[in-house]
């Protein structure tokens, strides 16, 4: 429980930054590209974990961000998952340079439905991507928090 609240808390602070550049970062060039790309992205991790597919997950999210899939997938069980995205868009809040690594802060909106018998659900969701220098694997899904 703690745990999960410092991660809220954590989330807070960066979308709370992440506001504040906004503005800076919507003039940036590449940014719809890089959308475009985390978009995509966004779609395969949802198809890889319906699928749980780990060798996929693997290739898109870092290390601690897979220890905490696995813990939800113990809970959700092996049985069939399907979700369909309906409606997706993105938007960059925030990229920051930091000293071993590149840290982009997108918020992605939409419709969800996670069951074929279920009606569609809106979602909004901030997704920590991280780029790290060194090891030149390009972006890796780092943290996700749910929006109210």
């Amino acid at each position: 429980m703690l745990k999960r609240l410092r991660r809220r808390v954590i989330a807070a602070r960066t979308a709370a930054k992440a506001w504040r550049r906004s503005r800076r970062v919507r003039r940036m060039k590449g940014v719809p590209e890089f959308l475009q790309v985390a978009r995509q992205s966004f779609l395969e991790l949802q198809a890889a974990w319906d699928r749980a597919d780990w060798r996929t997950l693997q290739q898109l999210a870092t290390e601690p961000l897979l220890a905490d899939l696995r813990e939800q997938y113990e809970m959700r069980g092996p049985g069939p998952n399907h979700t369909e995205v309906l409606e997706l868009h993105a938007e960059l809040l925030a990229l920051e340079e930091l000293r071993d690594a590149f840290v982009a802060s997108v918020e992605f909106r939409g419709l969800i439905r996670e069951s074929d018998s279920a009606a569609a659900a809106p979602f909004r969701e901030l997704w920590l991507l991280a780029n790290v220098k060194a090891a030149d694997r390009g972006w890796k899904l780092a943290r996700v928090q749910a929006l109210a």
